[in-house]
């Protein structure tokens, strides 16, 4: 460190080595990885849980659960791409260019 820094900044940069040093070499141990792999796991199983208690009670009441809807978009998007497709190819039988209106 420079002598003409600034004492609080001098203060900053010693605090800020006494607790970074220490978090650092924790950051990097396998037991850091093994925690984190830990919590990761709970966490998905968390969600999955309550993401299947939800959609049996929106069954339950007849409502469209999250994954109904994306299943839905994912056909939507399917019907969309291959109606494109088929007038596209009308559209090239029939002789015209004109692009296909949205």
């Amino acid at each position: 460190m420079s002598s003409n820094q600034p004492l609080w900044l001098r203060a900053v940069y010693r605090l800020e080595r006494a607790v970074g040093t220490p978090i650092e070499s924790a950051v990097r141990s396998n037991t850091y990885f093994d925690i984190v792999a830990m919590v990761t796991r709970a966490s998905t199983k968390t969600r999955r849980t309550a993401e299947g208690a939800s959609r049996r009670a929106l069954h339950l009441v007849n409502l469209p659960a999250g994954s109904d809807v994306r299943r839905l978009r994912e056909q939507l998007s399917r019907m969309e791409r291959r109606l494109n497709e088929l007038t596209e190819e009308i559209a090239e039988r029939d002789g015209s260019s004109r692009a296909p209106r949205d």
